[in-house]
């Protein structure tokens, strides 16, 4: 009588264990799934090629050397300008970054440019930090530019590489706009009117005649 009285109570007891271990799990799922970070990153823009490359076989009968050319921008206007870089002219051009990772601490980015007709070069970018975010990081992204028309002894933009901006309304870095610009609309652009700092990497596709400053 007693062992048939006893392996009930034993049951419900194992019962309400159990659903009451269910219950703390699902509580420690809902505390977790309301956890938000500090700050979140917002890009409409989904480039994942880790190198841009550019036809530029157009130009081999016009032009002979490929001569690399950085423009640095803040929200006043450009601030400084490096040219003068001397490449063999080639069918085609690559840029690419390094590193890739999209949040880091360091102040240092490296912009490679290589011709498929031999040696490239390197050139350090110092980067900023995201003003006005709660904590100090180096948020960078590239955009490609399309070039409508190639012409020799000429700037011709190829790549914007441009830093987040903090929205304090929502409390996250956004980096919001076309995945590729135009030689049209790049000044019109949602970078050009938010990015806080941003480098322009071009050419100067030269015939040899062009005046050349030193980089």
């Amino acid at each position: 009588m007693y062992k048939k009285t006893i392996i009930p109570i034993l049951l419900t007891l194992v019962t309400i264990l159990s659903v009451s271990i269910v219950l703390k799990g699902q509580g420690n799922e809902t505390k977790s799934a309301e956890t938000k970070p500090k700050y979140a990153t917002e890009q409409k823009k989904t480039q994942d090629d880790a190198v841009l490359t550019y036809d530029i076989s157009s130009l081999q009968d016009s032009a002979s050397l490929i001569i690399l050319v950085i423009r640095e921008y803040n929200q006043l206007g450009m601030v400084s300008e490096m040219k003068g870089q001397r490449l063999n002219m080639a069918k085609n051009l690559s840029i690419g970054f390094s590193p890739r990772q999209s949040v880091q601490t360091d102040s240092m980015v490296t912009v490679y440019v290589r011709p498929d007709s031999g040696n490239g070069l390197a050139r350090d970018l110092v980067l900023k930090p995201v003003p006005d975010a709660p904590e100090t990081f180096y948020l960078y992204e590239k955009v490609p530019i399309r070039v409508s028309a190639l012409r020799p002894n000429t700037f011709i933009p190829l790549a914007l590489y441009g830093s987040f901006w903090w929205d304090s309304n929502y409390k996250i870095c956004r980096f919001c706009g076309e995945k590729e610009l135009t030689e049209e609309n790049i000044m019109e652009s949602e970078y050009f009117k938010h990015s806080p700092h941003y480098y322009v990497i071009g050419a100067i596709f030269s015939d040899n005649t062009a005046r050349v400053i030193p980089l």
